[in-house]
């Protein structure tokens, strides 16, 4: 079923085609597609390589047991010719429950030989695992558990990053009583992913880390690493803390912290259950989403002081889950979900910025309200629409 939708603006139209939402400008240079993940499925994860391909993971559900919530993990490539994506590879090879809060998701990263690299968390069994598929990414080998030695107080999911044949594994552990000691950890690989060096932590422990939100990681240069994470200092600051991580493929010869501003930072003795998103510019420059006291925040990480707000929400309610993805011309786009609880999908929201950070004027004034257990994903299409999926 197609949901209609205005802009606010003039020469706005609408055109619904093919399952999509589509809205567009006439003054515009892109359009935004917005769609539910194929296939059923939930929790989608959209990465860009830097040839402009698009790759998704979600989770679907099995067909035999519609009652539960147990499925597993696949993985689709967007085909730009036929404008749509081509078959599911399944990436996990044991069937798993979904998690309903987001902070569980899987998280996905593409190497240089085109490997794609999944990690997800089971919570019930306190557990990271770990699959990669081969060059061509038509397989994934058997799921592997990476983490065996940091497990104390696993709570929530990590993230993975690879560039070249490197490829980061990263999670929060420790105390969950004791959140003002719980640190970031960390494997490397610097062969694709067959084998990874030893767990080691990788944050000051003297910042804490939220037990109950998730982070986001990637690699800036085949030498640094960031990761954005929520601390816990005293047990309430939960301040959005950005890592860099020098000579990791050397072995981390340096770490150092970007100075906090005052939108990063936030006073709470409950955990927030947040995420955030990591994306790269048309100039390569990385940029942060994540949520700061109920709304979402925007961050140039080359450019620390440039941050801010996102946009006001429909209604008082909190922001949450944000996705960044940019063009080829520098235009990008942010989408989030807004009254969102454990199970509760929420209602979409989002904005599209042209490459000086100036909102276009897009506004959704029909509702989008995703299905339970999900959260939006976005990515820049080849021929220069951007997608977004729910």
């Amino acid at each position: 079923m197609n949901i209609l939708f205005k802009f606010i603006g003039l020469g706005r139209k609408f055109l619904a085609i093919c399952g999509f939402i589509l809205l567009s400008s006439v003054t515009a240079e892109a359009n935004v597609l917005v769609q539910q993940t194929p296939d059923g499925g939930l929790q989608p994860r959209l990465v860009t390589t830097a040839d402009g391909a698009v790759h998704l993971l979600y989770f679907k559900k099995r067909l035999d047991r519609p009652a539960a919530r147990e499925g597993n993990l696949y993985y689709r490539e967007y085909q730009a010719e036929q404008g749509r994506f081509g078959q599911p590879v399944r990436v996990s090879s044991e069937a798993f429950n979904l998690q309903t809060v987001s902070i569980s998701r899987a998280s996905m990263a593409i190497d240089g030989e085109g490997r794609a690299h999944v990690m997800w968390y089971l919570p019930r069994e306190f557990e990271y695992h770990y699959a990669r598929s081969n060059p061509e990414r038509t397989r994934f080998e058997p799921l592997r558990s990476m983490v065996t030695e940091y497990t104390d107080g696993l709570d929530a999911g990590g993230d993975v990053a690879a560039i070249g044949s490197q490829v980061a594994l990263v999670w929060g552990a420790g105390d969950l009583t004791r959140e003002h000691e719980r640190s970031m950890y960390a494997r490397f690989s610097d062969d694709g992913g067959a084998t990874f060096g030893a767990e080691t932590m990788i944050a000051n422990p003297d910042l804490g880390a939220c037990a109950c939100c998730s982070m986001a990681t990637d690699f800036v240069s085949g030498e640094e690493l960031v990761v954005a994470y929520r601390s816990a200092i005293d047990g309430t600051g939960r301040h959005m803390q950005v890592l860099h991580l020098q000579g990791v493929g050397e072995g981390i010869t340096e770490a150092n912290y970007a100075p906090v501003h005052e939108l990063q930072q936030w006073e709470a003795s409950f955990c927030p259950l947040s995420t955030n998103d990591i994306g790269f510019s048309s100039a390569s420059d990385p940029w942060l989403v994540f949520e700061t006291k109920s709304r979402i925040v925007q961050m140039n990480l080359s450019e620390p002081g440039q941050i801010e707000r996102v946009a006001e929400p429909f209604t008082e309610t909190r922001q949450k889950n944000p996705t960044i993805a940019f063009d080829k011309d520098g235009n990008y786009l942010i989408a989030w979900g807004e009254a969102i609880s454990h199970s509760r999908g929420g209602r979409l929201n989002l904005r599209l910025f042209n490459a000086q950070g100036e909102v276009r004027d897009y506004q959704l004034e029909e509702e989008i309200q995703m299905q339970n257990f999900t959260f939006p994903a976005a990515a820049a299409l080849p021929g220069g629409d951007f997608l977004v999926l729910y």
